[in-house]
């Protein structure tokens, strides 16, 4: 396991960095719940806003965005905290390979007597152990955080270490596109590029078929939907946000391993 252990102590310091940014902003994010939960009026803005951007938002009529399910759904786990998993695990993902390979450090790599598949494979398990690891990091920092401002009351513990996984393995899901991106071209710009407009489709994708009612079956189709159809916290832990993102990333890995022992190293 040498090559899963070399490429996790050179993204050593880059997961320190996140791992500190991601509890500050937790710490931070929770610390404002106090002043807005007796602010008057706010349910009826955020009911009066339109279907798609609370989509976009991740708030719903159903759970009060001043109760504690509300507001965590609505300001972290809606929106903000599944795009930084997925930043953090596309930049693994690209660079694990197509990044390597840019570098020249892959090239050296596989002048030891080491085979590509197992370069491949314990590269892929090294990008989704940093994600497991930022996921384990958040879960820590919301159960330490959380208490101080009255965030866990009405919430489900279980529900929210499921909802945590559930943005980990969506963030995971884009990365092991990049992943496959990378492998497939060599190219780091273009699997973080190919992740990207994955993400950002699939988002305006679910927000269109949540505004029209002749699309909305396209909502099937978005990553989005099958992760924030359901909120965890408050109404119970869904096997879709986990499901489909792992069978997706299993593909990538399937094709990743396809492309890569069959081309010509730049």
């Amino acid at each position: 396991m040498k090559v899963l252990g070399r490429f996790l102590a050179d993204r050593r310091r880059s997961m320190v960095w996140w791992s500190g940014g991601v509890a500050a902003y937790v710490a931070v994010n929770n610390a404002f719940y106090p002043t807005i939960k007796n602010v008057t009026g706010i349910e009826n803005l955020v009911k009066n806003l339109p279907d798609t951007f609370k989509t976009l938002i991740g708030s719903s009529d159903q759970i009060l965005i001043t109760s504690p399910p509300g507001y965590l759904q609505g300001r972290l786990f809606g929106l903000t905290l599944p795009v930084l998993l997925l930043i953090f695990a596309v930049g693994a993902g690209a660079y694990a390979i197509g990044g390597s390979e840019e570098d020249g450090t892959l090239e050296l790599l596989l002048s030891n007597p080491v085979t590509r598949g197992r370069v491949l494979i314990e590269r892929f398990v090294a990008v989704v152990a940093l994600s497991l690891g930022l996921g384990i990091v958040t879960t820590a920092s919301l159960l330490a955080f959380s208490p101080p401002f009255g965030l866990l009351v009405g919430v489900s513990i279980p529900g929210l270490v499921a909802a945590v996984f559930a943005a980990t393995a969506f963030g995971l899901m884009h990365g092991a596109i990049a992943f496959a991106a990378g492998a497939w071209t060599g190219r780091r710009s273009v699997a973080i590029a190919t992740a990207a407009t994955v993400a950002v489709v699939g988002n305006l994708l679910n927000a269109v078929a949540v505004s029209s009612e002749s699309l909305h079956f396209l909502r099937f189709a978005s990553p989005w939907h099958w992760y924030g159809g359901r909120n965890m916290l408050a109404q119970g832990i869904a096997l879709e946000p986990f499901l489909a993102p792992m069978a997706v990333s299993m593909v990538c890995a399937a094709v990743a391993w396809w492309s890569f022992r069959r081309r010509d190293l730049h």
